[in-house]
């Protein structure tokens, strides 16, 4: 009787774990926001649509609301995107094309780190990204690229030598020598 009665409960406990890891896989799916390709395809057809959306793998996009200032997109684009990688971004709004690619530029000219990473990209002519490309969709590719990574190595190391001696045209302090 107590061997039936423990299996009955190990049984239902193993169910309830089970059922509550199928639940939890499937809550983080859809909270991490990724869609495929063919919704993103439907979305961009809508012209009013503001919504932007960056291809982070194959046919996972990552869906970004319309952005109000540069500080918005740096905060919420920018940050928690994989390194190392050719990044797509596609939108139907004008001003949200612009005002993201103008960050991006921004970053990039200026060499400046932001999230300890440096940014590149440029504007996306090509069929690249998206199945159904039309002219009302404006799309950039861009790159984060993290601190000391050997893809963006500018190859400049410049040390300064300082000495203290006797050694060139006599004694004192000299740099650079």
């Amino acid at each position: 009787m107590k061997r039936s009665l423990l299996l009955t409960i190990a049984a239902i406990f193993c169910l309830t774990v089970f059922a509550a890891g199928a639940f939890a896989a499937e809550k983080t799916t859809v909270s991490d926001g990724l869609l495929t390709q063919q919704q993103v395809d439907e979305r961009l057809q809508d012209t009013e649509n503001a919504a932007a959306y960056v291809k982070i793998d194959e046919d996972a996009y990552k869906v970004y609301p319309a952005f109000k200032d540069k500080k918005a997109v740096r905060k919420e684009l920018l940050k928690n995107l994989p390194t190392n990688k050719v990044l797509y971004f596609f939108t139907t709004s004008t001003a949200t094309f612009d005002l993201a690619f103008d960050v991006i530029k921004d970053l990039e000219k200026s060499g400046r780190l932001y999230d300890n990473s440096r940014y590149m990209g440029g504007r996306d002519d090509t069929d690249a990204g998206a199945e159904n490309t039309s002219d009302s969709i404006h799309k950039f590719w861009f790159m984060k690229i993290p601190r000391g990574s050997a893809v963006y190595d500018d190859g400049v190391n410049v040390g300064i030598g300082i000495g203290i001696g006797r050694r060139h045209r006599g004694g004192g302090i000299g740099i650079g020598w």
